[in-house]
């Protein structure tokens, strides 16, 4: 996997393809004088190319002249060593977390960091070591991309967000994560991560310094923004059906009642019984997206690119030969919610053009805080969703939904989309519900508290993708008046697209 076309994907689909001028291993050159490095692979040639940029953000390793970004060296500081290693979430437990953690300051940049994330963990899980519902990534001190960089302070930089250690009621103070350096030329970003923030709606910061730091002094270039006009989240939820299907009819017909937008991801060698096949009928009748999840539900979709667009492929031709009034599927929930690049790869081969994925426990290339195309495909979107309300989660966090709330939360901050699941009940397996009016009581409190933020359109998981495939064909470029030209825009639809630049949201 190469690290510079991970972030470069992030890039692009924050600032779109055009704002992408060269890219090279360790660097990412955009338009307007704005550099990415990546400290990682840095090489003399792009030490030295940088001295020509005028925004330069900095992910992982320091040069060895840390002055030059504001840093300087710190032995003093604790280990990081294991401050990501977090117990699974037992029943007993709300949820466990990191030693570690990162705590944000107030800073204009970090406006889209909302007040959950303020202070977060390396490590969150809310079930098992599988869940994060709170939607973010894990920082890890093993060394890799992945891992956070440990041992520097600031040196004439300001501090946005610093690494610190929960031991007992204290909190050490580890080093800095986030500094940003300027000079009357240029300004430096650095984030001791060689991703980033990649993995998080923390990515906004990155945007943020991109699109609006210093905007009468320094280049910007425009971000699109991850929902429409007037919108300042999506919601959007479904059930996947790995065992069952009808018996989860009167979760269906609850939210029919309710007049909202119901999904189903379908494991299509299900024996499919009568009651089966009328529940996805009755879904796809009401508007409903069905979803493909895998012909037999393999991990990693089978292990191979071959077994990955077989399995892809098996599944759409079983909607096709069963159900032939509904559309076949382009959407899939990956199994297990594994996402090894080769499986996405096949999966997009074999027509799909959405997948949602990404969950805390693997494959963190998809888990992204934007939502986009999938990194290492040529056009297959993503959207991560990892918010589970099933009944394990609500009996540890006292039947409440708070914590999917807060995750809606986050994503109103970032202006991004929130997912949630559930599944149906099997005769083996009951996702921890007592009975099914306890399940339609959470979800009932989950749509109450979606509806009173008047700010957040609830959609179906079709709307959400054809949203997110119709801003990965628009363009965005600056002319040399510093207006922004824009391509690619529909312009039948009701509901536009939106962009930050200099500070301002403007309209499309």
């Amino acid at each position: 996997m190469s690290l510079t076309k991970l972030v470069c994907r992030s890039l692009a689909n924050s600032l779109t393809g055009t704002a992408v001028e060269q890219v090279s291993e360790g660097a990412i050159w955009l338009k307007n004088g704005i550099v990415v490095v990546i400290g990682d692979d840095v090489s003399p040639e792009i030490l030295s190319r940088i001295e020509l940029a005028r925004k330069i953000l900095w992910f992982g390793k320091v040069p060895v002249d840390a002055g030059r970004i504001g840093l300087k060296a710190c032995s003093g500081l604790p280990s990081l060593e294991g401050a990501d290693a977090c117990p699974a979430c037992t029943l007993a437990e709300h949820h466990t977390e990191s030693e570690g953690c990162i705590v944000y300051a107030e800073h204009s940049l970090n406006a889209g960091v909302a007040e959950p994330l303020r202070t977060r963990p390396f490590t969150r899980f809310d079930f098992t070591e599988e869940w994060n519902n709170l939607g973010f990534g894990r920082i890890r001190t093993d060394g890799g991309i992945w891992a956070v960089v440990g041992g520097f302070v600031p040196d004439g930089a300001a501090e946005m967000a610093g690494l610190f250690l929960h031991r007992g009621a204290d909190a050490v103070y580890a080093g800095s994560y986030l500094t940003l350096f300027d000079t009357p030329k240029r300004s430096f970003l650095w984030c001791a991560r060689p991703v980033g923030p990649v993995d998080s709606t923390e990515w906004t910061v990155i945007e943020r310094f991109i699109s609006d730091w210093r905007a009468d002094e320094l280049p910007c270039l425009p971000c699109l923004c991850g929902t429409p006009a007037g919108c300042a989240a999506l919601a959007t939820m479904r059930l996947d059906c790995d065992e069952d299907i009808s018996s989860a009819r009167d979760v269906f017909e609850w939210y029919h009642a309710e007049k909202l937008p119901f999904a189903m991801a379908v494991k299509t060698c299900l024996p499919m019984t009568l009651g089966h096949l009328a529940l996805l009928h009755d879904v796809n009748a009401a508007g409903g997206t069905l979803l493909s999840h895998s012909h037999t539900h393999p991990f990693d979709w089978g292990g191979s690119f071959d077994l990955a667009k077989t399995e892809a492929e098996t599944s759409r031709q079983w909607f096709r030969d069963n159900l032939p009034e509904v559309p076949v599927p382009e959407l899939a929930v990956s199994p297990f919610h594994t996402n090894p690049s080769y499986a996405l790869q096949g999966v997009e081969a074999a027509g799909f053009t959405g997948v949602v994925s990404g969950i805390i426990h693997n494959d963190p290339e998809y888990m992204l805080g934007r939502a986009g195309i999938a990194p290492f495909t040529e056009k297959l979107v993503t959207i991560s969703q990892q918010s589970m309300l099933h009944g394990d989660c609500y009996a540890q966090q006292h039947e409440s939904v708070d914590v999917h709330v807060q995750a809606l939360d986050i994503q109103r901050a970032a202006r991004g989309i929130f997912g949630y699941l559930d599944h149906p009940f099997s005769e083996r397996y009951q996702y921890g519900w007592l009975d099914k009016p306890q399940r339609l009581g959470a979800h009932g409190k989950l749509v109450e508290a979606i509806r009173a933020r008047k700010d957040v359109w609830f959609w179906s998981q079709r709307q959400c993708f054809d949203f997110v495939q119709n801003l990965m064909r628009i363009s965005l470029e600056v002319d040399v008046r510093n207006h922004v030209l824009a391509r690619g825009v529909g312009k039948a639809s009701q509901i536009r697209p939106e962009y930050r630049f200099r500070g301002e949201t403007h309209t499309l």
